[in-house]
């Protein structure tokens, strides 16, 4: 069964604390909300996994829209790349959700723990190395 969030004033305070702190991290990481919010809302606010997962993703909607607006008129997006990678993935999001049900929660934390891990890995070599470099700035 899944968990959902219970409001109190407090827990409403902090999801809007959370939101804030998540949208400049994401605008100076480059990372999307759902790396720093589905941990918080497990850890911070007792979510279970579908929840965290399911609400990180309907919070993405504004965010990705405000984000996309800043960063088109930065100039900083490939259009053509977006359309194509939106329509792939909006054919797939459903089928990865429903294999989310399947999966027995402490497996599902396991694999994004070690993708978030994998992730870090890779940017800190890049960053180590020089690799990865926006030399066009």
């Amino acid at each position: 069964m899944t968990r959902k969030l219970e409001l109190s004033l407090g827990s409403i305070l902090g999801l809007i604390g959370a939101g804030l702190v998540t949208g400049v991290l994401s605008g100076v990481l480059g990372v999307g909300g759902g790396v720093i919010i589905v941990p918080a809302l497990m850890l911070g606010f007792g979510a279970s996994d579908l929840i965290a997962k399911g609400t990180s993703l309907a919070m993405m909607i504004p965010t990705a829209v405000s984000g996309t607006i800043g960063n088109l008129r930065r100039d900083n997006v490939d259009l053509v790349a977006a359309i194509l990678l939106g329509a792939a993935a909006c054919t797939t999001t459903a089928f990865g959700a429903w294999i989310a049900t399947l999966l027995d929660p402490v497996l599902a934390n396991v694999l994004f723990a070690a993708f978030v891990l994998f992730i870090a890995v890779q940017m800190g070599y890049k960053a180590v190395t020089g690799r990865g470099r926006n030399l066009g700035r």
